[in-house]
């Protein structure tokens, strides 16, 4: 029998600490604190095996990644180690210095999350006043950084009406790509499935 094939990409789950709140999240109903997070160390060793592994790429996520002191670090090891680094992030921790230091580590890529098209609704599904004005300056950022931009975003009976003007806005933004998710069920999503769910029309 043969081995099977590396798999191609490591998601690294580096906290479940965020400034959002949103009741889709894939976080488990029980937070670890940050004192029970991986350390440096260990991340740094899980990026060598994975290499090694012939992994091709790691994507930062969480929670919110940024939320860690050492993302700068990690992301060095992980470029050094041949690995292409893609930050999963809400981008409410962005602002221009840190985005530069970030690009300067050797980040390759950047995935930022949009709640909806409008900041009243956005602000109100993810839970953060002014979230969504930055979001929109942290895509500005990576863009003036140089990196290729995704913007991601979860939809549901709350934003699917805005679908259209969702796709305009990652055009406005300069992203090279869009990603259209619909809800995962488990996390704190399960305990909201109720409110999320679109109805079949809405679906069609």
């Amino acid at each position: 029998m043969n081995a099977p094939d590396p798999p191609l990409a490591l998601l690294a789950e580096l906290t479940h600490r965020c400034p959002l709140q949103c009741p889709y999240c894939s976080n488990p109903l029980e937070l670890a604190r940050a004192s029970d997070e991986l350390p440096t160390a260990a991340w740094q060793s899980v990026f060598e095996q994975a290499a090694a592994m012939g992994v091709l790429q790691v994507h930062f996520s969480g929670g919110e990644p940024m939320a860690r002191r050492d993302l700068d670090t990690l992301i060095v090891h992980a470029t050094g180690r041949g690995l292409y680094t893609n930050l999963i992030t809400s981008g409410a921790m962005i602002d221009r210095a840190r985005m530069q230091s970030m690009a300067a580590a050797g980040l390759h890529h950047v995935q930022l999350s949009f709640q909806d098209h409008e900041a009243i609704n956005a602000d109100r599904i993810g839970g953060l006043r002014g979230g969504h004005e930055r979001k929109r300056a942290a895509a500005r950022h990576v863009r003036r950084a140089g990196l290729p931009l995704t913007v991601n975003t979860v939809v549901h009976r709350q934003n699917l009406a805005g679908l259209e003007q969702l796709i305009e806005l990652a055009l406005a933004l300069d992203a090279e790509r869009l990603e259209i998710a619909h809800v995962q069920y488990h996390g704190w999503a399960l305990r909201n499935r109720a409110a999320l769910m679109p109805t079949r029309a809405q679906l069609e």
